[in-house]
C-alpha cells in the first residue's frame, strides 16, 4: 500500500513538472499558428485554442500513466523496442527522481488541496446558475417574445429555448445546454430600443447554435484538473476571446449596421452594475475585451502587437523551458589539467570510484567505507575564495565604521539623552505632576458619584418628560394633527371624485391615441425614412470621398 501511494505521489509530481514545458510547447505552437495565419477566422482560432487545452490534458494523463508504469525492467523493454519518444531511459528517470524527490510529496499535496478548492468553486458556480434559473424570473413582453421566436427561426435553431426577464442578473446571459434558457435583465426593458434588444438576442442565440455552453463545461473541467498550469489559463483567455468574436461574426451576418450593434453592446455595458456569473454565456465580458470587440466590429482594430499582453506568456514560456533544462539529466564532464596523472581507483563494497590524483589534489574525507566525497572543481574553489574575500572586506568596513569617532559620538549622544530622560521621570517635578493628575481624577470621579450631580440629572429628565408630555397634550399639537387629517381626507376625496377619474380617462385616451399613432403606417413610414437616411449617412462616412 505504501509503495503504491509513493508511486502515485512520484507520478503526480513529475507529471505536474512535465505539464509546464508541455503547456509552453503547445501555447508556443498556437501563437506560431496565429502568426503564420493572421487572417484565420475567429471560429478556427477558437477550435485551435480549445484543441490545445485538450492536447495538454491528454499529455498530462499519458505522462502520469507512463510514470505509474515506469520501472527498470519496463524502461529496458521500451528502450529495446526503440520507443524513446514517450518513455524515459533508466538514467534519465533516476536523475529526474533524485532532483525532484524532496519536492514530490509537497507538489502532490498541493495538487490535491488545489483540486479540492477548484471543485468547491465549480460547485458554487453551478449552484448560482441553478438559483438564477429558478428565482426572480418573469415573462418577457409579447413583442420581445415574438421577435425572439422569429430570430430562432431565421438562424435555424430547432430546439425549444426559454426566454425570461430576470431581476437577479445585470447583463443578458445564456444558461444550459440540454434545456437552454436566455435571461434578460428586467431593468433593461425601458432603456433599450427594440433593435438593440434584437441585436443582443442574436448574440445569445449564436452561443446556443454553436453549443458554446457544452464546450465551456469541457473547458472548465480542464481548468479544474490542470489548475496549476498557467498555460491552461492563457489558452482559456484565447478560447473566451475568440468565442465572443465568433458570436459577433454570426450576429453581424444578421444585423445590417455594425455601428448599431456596437451601440447595443455599449448600452448594455453602461446599464449593467455587476459582472456575469462564472460558467454562463454573457453578452458582455470584461471592459477591455469589449473595447477590442467594438474596434473589431467597426473595423477600427489596431494592427500593431500589444507588447504588454504578450509579455506574460513569453515570461512563462521561458520559465517552463528553464525548469525543463533544470530537471533534465546532466552530462558528466571531466576537466583535463596539465599535471594530470594516472587515475587511482578506490574500490568500495559496491562500485569502484575513479578519482584524479594531481600533485595539488585535495584530500578525500571518508565518513564511512562506502561514502566518498569528491573534490571541488577549480571553478568552485575560485568562486568560494572570491566570496570569502568579499565577506572579509565588508566585515572590515563595518568594524572601521564602529571604531570611528563619528559612531562613538553618536553612541555617547544617545546615552546622554537616555540619562536625561531617566532623570526627568525620576525627578520630584514629574512625580508632583502625576500626583496632581491623580488628585484631579479622584475629584472628578467623586463629583459624578455625588448626590448633587445625581439630583441635577434627575431634574433634567423630569423637566424633559414634563415639557414633551405637555406639548403633545396641548391644543396646538392637537390642532396640527386635526389639520393633517383634514388635508388627507380632502386628498382622498379628490382622487375619488369624478373630476379626477375624468382626467385619468383623458390621459388613457391620449395614451391610446399615441399608441395607435406609433403603430400607424404614417409613423412607420417616417421611421423607415429615418433609417434610410441613417444608412445613407453610414455609407457616406464609409465612402472613399
Amino acid at each position: 500500500m505504501n509503495s503504491l501511494l509513493q508511486n502515485i505521489t512520484q507520478a503526480l509530481g513529475l507529471s505536474m513538472a512535465h505539464s509546464l514545458w508541455q503547456g509552453a510547447l503547445i501555447y508556443g505552437a498556437l501563437c506560431f499558428v496565429y502568426f503564420l495565419l493572421p487572417k484565420l477566422t475567429s471560429k478556427n482560432k477558437y477550435v485551435f485554442a480549445l484543441s490545445g487545452q485538450f492536447i495538454l490534458l491528454i499529455s498530462f494523463a499519458i505522462t502520469f500513466t507512463l510514470y505509474m508504469d515506469v520501472s527498470p525492467t519496463s524502461a529496458k523493454t521500451f528502450m529495446k523496442n526503440g520507443d524513446l519518444s514517450l518513455t524515459f531511459s533508466q538514467d534519465s528517470y533516476s536523475q529526474l527522481l533524485k532532483t525532484l524527490e524532496p519536492l514530490l510529496p509537497w507538489m502532490s499535496s498541493l495538487y490535491v488541496l488545489g483540486l479540492f478548492i477548484q471543485l468547491i468553486i465549480f460547485s458554487n458556480s453551478f449552484a448560482k446558475l441553478h438559483y438564477l434559473k429558478t428565482q426572480g424570473i418573469s415573462s418577457a413582453p409579447v413583442g420581445w417574445t415574438q421577435s425572439f421566436q422569429q430570430i430562432c427561426d431565421n438562424i435555424q435553431i430547432k430546439k425549444h429555448i426559454q426566454f425570461y426577464l430576470s431581476d437577479k442578473v445585470s447583463t443578458p446571459l445564456t444558461i444550459g445546454h440540454l434545456k437552454p434558457i436566455v435571461l434578460f435583465p428586467i431593468a433593461f426593458v425601458n432603456h433599450l430600443k427594440p433593435e438593440q434588444v434584437e441585436s443582443i438576442l442574436i448574440h445569445e442565440l449564436a452561443h446556443i447554435k454553436r453549443h458554446d455552453y457544452l464546450f465551456n463545461l469541457f473547458k472548465v473541467a480542464i481548468e479544474t484538473i490542470l489548475f496549476f498550469n498557467p498555460f491552461v489559463w492563457l489558452l482559456s483567455q484565447h478560447v473566451e476571446t475568440e468565442r465572443e468574436h465568433a458570436c459577433d461574426d454570426m450576429a453581424m451576418a444578421w444585423i445590417p449596421s455594425s455601428i448599431a450593434y456596437a451601440q447595443a453592446l455599449m448600452s448594455v455595458e453602461v446599464l449593467k452594475n455587476t459582472s456575469a456569473p462564472a460558467h454562463a454565456m454573457a453578452a458582455i465580458g470584461k471592459k477591455h475585451h469589449l473595447l477590442h470587440r467594438i474596434q473589431r466590429i467597426t473595423n477600427m482594430e489596431k494592427d500593431h502587437i500589444n507588447t504588454r499582453r504578450h509579455l506574460v506568456p513569453v515570461v512563462l514560456c521561458s520559465l517552463a523551458l528553464i525548469t525543463t533544462a533544470w530537471i533534465g539529466p546532466k552530462e558528466k564532464t571531466t576537466i583535463n589539467t596539465e599535471n594530470e596523472r594516472t587515475p587511482v581507483a578506490i574500490t568500495t563494497s559496491e562500485t569502484p570510484y575513479q578519482i584524479p590524483t594531481p600533485a595539488t589534489a585535495p584530500s578525500y574525507t571518508l565518513s564511512s567505507p562506502d561514502t566518498i566525497k569528491p573534490p571541488l572543481e577549480p571553478e568552485d574553489i575560485l568562486t568560494d575564495r572570491t566570496h570569502i574575500k568579499n565577506v572579509e572586506t565588508k566585515v572590515k568596513k563595518i568594524e572601521a565604521h564602529h571604531n570611528s569617532h563619528e559612531w562613538k559620538n553618536k553612541v555617547a549622544d544617545i546615552e546622554a539623552q537616555t540619562k536625561k530622560t531617566e532623570e526627568y521621570f525620576n525627578s520630584t517635578e514629574w512625580k508632583a505632576k502625576l500626583a496632581e493628575i491623580e488628585t484631579n481624577a479622584s475629584k472628578i470621579e467623586e463629583y459624578f458619584n455625588s448626590p448633587e450631580w445625581k439630583n441635577k440629572v434627575a431634574d433634567i429628565e423630569t423637566r424633559a418628560r414634563k415639557k414633551t408630555e405637555e406639548y403633545f397634550n396641548s391644543p396646538e399639537w392637537k390642532a396640527k394633527i386635526a389639520d393633517i387629517e383634514a388635508n388627507a381626507n380632502k386628498i382622498e376625496a379628490y382622487y375619488n371624485s369624478p373630476e379626477w377619474k375624468n382626467k385619468v380617462a383623458d390621459i388613457e385616451a391620449h395614451a391610446r391615441k399615441a399608441e395607435e399613432y406609433f403603430n400607424s403606417p404614417e409613423w412607420k413610414a417616417k421611421i423607415a425614412d429615418i433609417e434610410a437616411n441613417a444608412k445613407k449617412m453610414v455609407e457616406f462616412y464609409n465612402s472613399p470621398e
